[in-house]
């Protein structure tokens, strides 16, 4: 099987020239173990723009990705990015690109600048429930776009999807400030675990491609969350359980948007 490492490094490098640095970024790029030649055109451009907008028409949250045309680029990608910003194509809070072999990036701006309770510093504060739905819903997403690419060849031992999930910190001196997952894990919102991320961090995982669009996606996606978290000093994750449940109570904000969610994509989910 062809070594994916480099074609996912290359795809999280290239993109993060183009994200806009005035945040934190939660992207996921994933490369198809066995890529597909084709080309994208600026007609299967407007299709895919389409296909997008029904993909993310049940997120638990209204983001609009897909609601403006496909940018092409010169190495044979569509990207997808709000272009009321000349210079900063990611501003407005999404970065999408899709490559003609299957391999594609999504990106979600993330986190609120707060003063940390715990001692007054400014942070961007990160929701551990966000961390949790953002990727699965990301893995999902570009799972679902390698399956297009990859076609009949879906139920094959070979289909597999190799994905690298990664928090990147805002980078412009206005608003650097540490990352802090918080949760509402007390009485109040408030930190958890008992460390801040100040550089990129990232987790990678192999998964069946055909698990990715199946109930068990929670199951394939949760290693990559977990290890996300861990960088924050926390184990484990209080949202999805080890066998793949989503825990709907510990959700807060969008509630029933998650269960909602959970139930149009076929992922298992219960209270408490």
């Amino acid at each position: 099987m062809p070594d994916p490492s480099q074609p996912l490094s290359r795809l999280l490098t290239d993109a993060a020239g183009r994200l806009r640095p005035e945040s934190p970024w939660l992207v996921v790029a994933a490369v198809p173990a066995h890529p597909a030649p084709a080309e994208l055109s600026a007609t299967s451009g407007e299709d895919l723009r389409r296909w997008l907008r029904r993909h993310v028409a049940h997120w638990p949250a209204p983001i609009a990705i897909g609601a403006e045309p496909p940018q092409p680029r010169p190495d044979g990608a569509l990207a997808f990015a709000p272009s009321r910003c000349p210079g900063h194509p990611a501003v407005g809070g999404y970065y999408c690109e899709f490559h003609p072999d299957g391999s594609a990036l999504a990106g979600l701006q993330v986190g609120t600048l707060r003063d940390s309770p715990a001692d007054g510093r400014q942070v961007w504060a990160l929701g551990e429930g966000a961390v949790a739905w953002i990727t699965v819903a990301l893995v999902r997403l570009l799972a679902a776009n390698a399956a297009r690419a990859v076609g009949e060849r879906i139920a094959s031992p070979t289909a597999q999807l190799a994905v690298e999930a990664a928090l990147i910190p805002a980078t412009d001196a206005e608003h650097a400030a540490p990352i802090e997952v918080w949760n509402h894990a007390g009485t109040t919102y408030g930190p958890a675990g008992d460390r801040r991320l100040t550089g990129t961090a990232s987790a990678r995982h192999l998964a069946d491609l055909a698990t990715c669009l199946s109930p068990a996606l929670t199951t394939a996606v949760r290693p990559l969350i977990v290890d996300l978290l861990r960088r924050f000093g926390l184990s484990g994750s209080r949202h999805i359980d080890p066998a793949g449940v989503l825990r709907r109570d510990h959700f807060t904000g969008y509630d029933q948007e998650i269960h909602a969610w959970a139930d149009a994509i076929g992922v298992p989910s219960r209270s408490g």
